[in-house]
């Protein structure tokens, strides 16, 4: 067993996709579980989220097989593009392929409305969307886009989109009522209620970050479900003027204490947190010392107590004090999700 662990409370999980769903009524609830579930764990998290949910989404073939072969029975979405040779496992998995051309033969269609990513054309929506129905060994479940800007304070954009999808939804609905029209990712659900249509895909909301903070306090039982924690692995007294780590830049300014925690960049801890990181050992703040190795990295804790064994809290609380993922995010110059994404399967995940 590592000696870094990744915690998650899944109450607290729970009671994320519990507060989106009042939010949402009787609407679908589609639950992205991409790259890992955010750094969650895939399959824990799909296991726990399964009762609670109506869908899930996916980036890639692997990712749905992987939960196809742990027991997932909800219908599954695949986010991503996909090479011909994909076509029969993924059929034979029975995911819903997204397609943006008649060349591909899949499920599920996507239309661009303005983020120029992957998907349709929207002045060539309905061709495609005709094409599909007329042909009888595609069936098409739905039809969704996806906001650029939701959560930004300028909601030009997102209105434009908003308008351009809704037209499309008013235009396929007269076709077929029963196709699934979906919308609003976690900056929707906040901001755009007329984004919801059939179905919401709240990624980063449902794991407990909000995007953007609301008008209403709808949303406040929504809490990060995520904790990154170690343990001492060494303790040492270190003289003044010594070096702590590659390349010199950290040297002791007085006769110290550094204490050495398991886990480094090839964990997905950043090594730009060199020097700036933080961590909590017996309740108070320090922060690291020398550069964050691939392994392991330091931490100056002065003249204060620690032994090998002590609980380590890189993200979380312990007593009074907490460090966020936000604050880490913000000293890397990046957002939670890449965070959160970042570390990898190295570190087992624990629920509990």
């Amino acid at each position: 067993m590592h000696n870094t662990i990744i915690e998650i409370d899944s109450k607290q999980f729970i009671k994320n996709l519990q507060t989106i769903r009042k939010q949402i009524n009787n609407l679908k609830f589609c639950l992205p579980v991409k790259a890992n579930a955010y750094g969650h764990g895939l399959v824990g998290m799909c296991l726990i989220a399964e009762p609670y949910i109506d869908y899930f989404a996916v980036a890639c073939l692997e990712e749905g097989q992987k939960l196809r072969q742990n027991g997932i029975v909800k219908p599954i979405l695949v986010f991503g593009g996909f090479s011909e040779e994909e076509i029969p496992d993924l059929i034979t998995q029975n995911l819903e392929i997204t397609i943006s051309s008649h060349y591909k033969a899949q499920l599920v269609i996507k239309v661009d409305t303005g983020m120029n990513r992957i998907g349709v054309r929207l002045e060539n929506a309905m061709k495609l969307i005709h094409e599909i129905l007329n042909t009888k060994e595609l069936n098409l479940i739905g039809v969704y886009s996806h906001f650029a800007s939701s959560d930004s304070i300028d909601q030009g954009f997102s209105l434009m989109q908003l308008k351009n999808f809704t037209k499309l939804v008013q235009d396929i609905k007269s076709i077929n009522p029963n196709i699934i029209c979906h919308l609003a990712n976690s900056g929707g659900i906040i901001n755009y209620p007329d984004s919801y249509f059939d179905m919401v895909r709240p990624g980063i909301l449902a794991y407990g970050y909000l995007p953007i903070q609301p008008i209403h306090n709808q949303f406040k039982e929504i809490k990060p479900c995520f904790s990154l924690k170690s343990k001492v692995i060494y303790f040492k007294v270190v003289a003044k003027n010594q070096i702590i780590s590659y390349n010199q830049s950290y040297i002791t300014k007085k006769d110290t204490r550094v204490v050495t925690i398991p886990i480094g960049y090839g964990d997905g801890y950043r090594r730009m947190l060199t020097n700036i990181g933080e961590v909590l050992i017996r309740g108070n703040k320090y922060k690291v010392a020398g550069i964050i190795c691939m392994d392991m990295f330091m931490v100056d804790i002065g003249n204060s107590e620690s032994y090998v064994g002590d609980e380590v809290i890189l993200i979380g609380k312990q007593n009074e004090e907490e460090i966020t993922l936000e604050s880490i995010a913000q000293k890397c110059n990046t957002i939670i999700n890449e965070i959160l994404v970042g570390f990898n399967e190295r570190i087992p995940r624990v629920y509990f």
